[in-house]
C-alpha cells in the first residue's frame, strides 16, 4: 500500500520556507529580481523621464533664484521709495558721465542723486538733472547694456505721466500713461518729449514743477503710486520664464515617473 504524503501542515519548516520563497518568485515574474512592487525594472520610457527629472530639477536650481529676486523687484515697486544721497555729489560712471555733460548742453543742471535698495542686488544709484523751467528732468542710470540709459519725466496735477526713454525702453499708451523711447539721439528723445508734453497740456493743464531732490523725491512717489512696475512687465517676465518652464517640466517630469511605478 502507498504511503500517503504528509499534509502541508506536517512539513518541515525549511520546506514550507522554501515553498513561500518560490511562490514570491513566481509573483514577481521569476528568479534574478527582489519580489514586490519596489523592485520592478523601470522601461527605457521610465528612465527617460527619470533622467528628465533629474535633469529639470537642476535647471530650476539655477532660475529659480533670479526669477524670485525678479519677481520681488517688480512687486515691490509700488512701495518702494527713493532716497536722497547726497549733500555730496555721487561721482557716476563713465557711460553716466558722458550723458550728463550732454544733458548740460542741452540745458539741463544738477538736481542730484538718488538711490534705492532692491532685494538681493547691491545699492541702486541715479543721477538727476532738470530744465530750468521745471516741466521735465531727466534720470540717468548704468546699464549692462550700452552703460547707461536715460528717462525724461514729465507729470501733471491728475498724475498723468510721460516718459521719453533713450536708447531703449517700452512704448505704453493709456490715457494717464504715455511712455515712448527714442534710439537715435538725446537730442531727438527730448524733442519728442517736449512734444509729447506739450500736446497733453492743452487737456491736462501746464506740468508739475521739479527743481529741487525734495520735488523728485515726490513725483516719483507719485509716479510709484500710480504706474509703478509698468515698465517692468515684459522685463519679469522674460526672466521668470526659464523658471516656470523648468518648474512646468518638474511637474510633467515626475508625473511620468510615478506612472511608472
Amino acid at each position: 500500500m502507498q504511503e500517503a504524503k504528509p499534509s502541508r501542515a506536517g512539513r518541515p519548516a525549511k520546506h514550507a520556507g522554501r515553498e513561500r520563497w518560490n511562490a514570491a518568485v513566481a509573483r514577481s515574474g521569476g528568479f534574478g529580481r527582489r519580489p514586490g512592487p519596489l523592485y520592478r525594472t523601470m522601461t527605457v520610457q521610465g528612465l527617460l523621464a527619470l533622467a528628465g527629472l533629474v535633469a529639470a530639477v537642476l535647471l530650476l536650481a539655477r532660475f529659480a533664484p533670479g526669477a524670485w529676486r525678479a519677481w520681488r523687484i517688480y512687486a515691490g515697486t509700488r512701495n518702494r521709495r527713493m532716497a536722497d544721497a547726497g549733500p555730496l555729489e555721487v561721482p557716476a560712471p563713465v557711460g553716466v558721465a558722458a550723458r550728463l555733460e550732454e544733458l548740460r548742453a542741452l540745458g539741463f543742471s544738477r538736481i542730484g542723486e538718488r538711490f534705492i535698495r532692491l532685494p538681493g542686488v547691491p545699492m541702486r544709484y541715479d543721477w538727476v538733472m532738470g530744465e530750468p523751467t521745471g516741466e521735465t528732468y531727466a534720470v540717468t542710470v548704468p546699464s549692462l547694456v550700452g552703460g547707461f540709459l536715460v528717462a525724461l519725466y514729465s507729470s501733471f496735477e491728475d498724475s498723468t505721466w510721460v516718459t521719453t526713454s533713450f536708447p531703449r525702453g517700452e512704448t505704453i499708451e493709456t490715457p494717464t500713461f504715455h511712455v515712448a523711447f527714442v534710439p537715435t539721439s538725446l537730442t531727438d528723445a527730448l524733442a519728442t518729449h517736449r512734444a509729447t508734453v506739450a500736446r497733453l497740456a492743452a487737456r491736462h493743464g501746464p506740468a508739475r514743477r521739479v527743481r529741487t531732490m525734495a520735488d523728485s523725491l515726490r513725483m516719483d512717489a507719485d509716479y510709484r503710486t500710480h504706474h509703478g512696475g509698468r515698465t517692468l512687465r515684459r522685463l519679469t517676465l522674460r526672466l521668470i520664464s526659464p523658471a516656470l518652464g523648468a518648474a512646468f517640466l518638474v511637474a510633467i517630469c515626475a508625473l511620468l515617473v510615478l506612472l511608472e511605478r
